[in-house]
């Protein structure tokens, strides 16, 4: 009788369990959601203009749609290189960014926020890129 008390407990426990996980991994993606929109976040997603490599300004808006203000590195000049629009939405913790035709379908997948910075796997058209952390700014 007590054994089964005890097998209870535990199935009770363990459907509580899933029943969190399932619903957390739900509220991530919310979660996600709000500390990106409205926000500027920096950091190098791998683009180029021309033959130099540009750091990414990413401002989230509402409606799916974002705005990236990129800058040249100092060997490229510095200064602003191009401003973007993109749409961009979150799946089961990967973060699209789609700049359209032209441009790799960016995702950055195993998205995780702490603080100030976003960190992931940067991930173009697909294939593995490098990890990738960007930091917020406003």
């Amino acid at each position: 009788m007590e054994n089964m008390k005890v097998l209870n407990s535990i199935k009770l426990l363990l459907v509580l369990t899933v029943a969190v996980v399932g619903f957390s991994s739900c509220e991530d993606n919310g979660s996600i959601y709000d500390e990106l929109i409205g926000r500027t976040w920096i950091g190098d997603l791998g683009l180029a203009v021309g033959p130099y490599d540009v750091e990414s300004g990413i401002t989230f808006k509402g409606n799916d749609y974002a705005i990236d203000e990129q800058y040249y590195y100092e060997d490229g000049g510095g200064g602003r290189a191009l401003t973007l629009n993109l749409r961009w939405w979150i799946d089961m913790d990967t973060l699209y960014l789609d700049y359209g035709p032209g441009y790799p379908m960016l995702e950055i997948r195993g998205v995780y926020i702490s603080g100030r910075y976003l960190d992931g796997e940067l991930y173009a058209d697909g294939v593995y890129q490098f990890n990738v952390t960007l930091e917020m700014v406003s």
